[in-house]
C-alpha cells in the first residue's frame, strides 16, 4: 500500500467513524492514539485517490418485491405501508409509510431516511427516491412519507418500498434496510 493511499485510507475511516458518532447523537470525541497519524488531515485531491477507482454502481433496476408484507416490525420499529384508496386511474394519490419507534428507541432525524419505492407498469411514481426532505413528518416518535402515484389503469396494483433508517437509543443506533409492500385498489 503506498503512503498516499495509506493516508487515503485512514482518512477515510476517520471520517465515517465521525459520521457514525454524529448519526447516533454522540457527543464522545474520538482521540487518535497511533504517533504516526498527524491531528489535521491533509487535503484529499483526485490525484492522490488510488489508481483502482471502481466505477459509480448502476442504480439496482425497479422490481416490485412479491414476498413483502405491509408490516415489518422488530422490538425496536414497526414500519407500515399503507394505502387509503380506493383510488381513480389516471389522478394522482399517495400511499403512506410510517416508521414507528418501540419502547425506549427514537428516530434518529440525522439519519439519512431514504425510501425507494417500486411499481408495476400500470403505476408511475414521479420520484425513484424519496429522502428526509420529503418526509410528511419527521420527528423521534415517527417518521411519515405520502409516496406520490398515478395508476394508468383500474385493479389492484401492488407497490414495494426498500426503507433505510435508524433506531436510536441514548446508548446504541440500530441502522436497517427494510421493505414493505400494499396493494392499491384503483377504480
Amino acid at each position: 500500500m503506498t503512503h498516499k493511499t495509506w493516508i487515503l485510507f485512514n482518512a477515510t475511516l476517520l471520517a465515517l467513524a465521525g459520521l457514525v458518532f454524529a448519526a447516533c447523537g454522540a457527543e464522545e470525541e474520538a482521540a487518535a492514539d497511533d504517533d504516526d497519524v498527524t491531528a489535521e488531515a491533509e487535503p484529499v485531491t483526485e490525484d492522490d485517490a488510488p489508481d483502482e477507482m471502481e466505477e459509480p454502481a448502476e442504480p439496482e433496476a425497479c422490481e416490485v418485491d412479491g414476498e413483502a408484507a405491509a408490516v415489518a416490525e422488530d422490538p425496536s420499529f414497526e414500519l407500515r405501508a399503507s394505502a387509503s384508496g380506493p383510488y381513480t386511474a389516471g389522478e394522482q394519490g399517495t400511499f403512506g409509510i410510517r416508521l414507528t419507534p418501540r419502547g425506549e428507541y427514537h428516530v434518529n432525524e440525522q439519519f439519512p431516511l431514504r425510501v425507494r419505492p417500486c411499481a408495476a407498469e400500470a403505476v408511475t411514481l414521479p420520484s425513484p427516491e424519496l429522502d428526509n426532505e420529503d418526509a410528511a413528518e419527521h420527528t423521534e416518535q415517527t417518521a411519515r412519507f405520502e409516496v406520490p402515484f398515478t395508476a394508468t389503469e383500474a385493479g389492484e396494483h401492488r407497490v414495494s418500498a426498500i426503507v433505510d433508517f435508524a433506531v436510536c437509543t441514548p446508548e446504541t443506533c440500530i441502522p436497517e434496510t427494510r421493505t414493505v409492500a400494499v396493494l392499491l385498489p384503483v377504480e
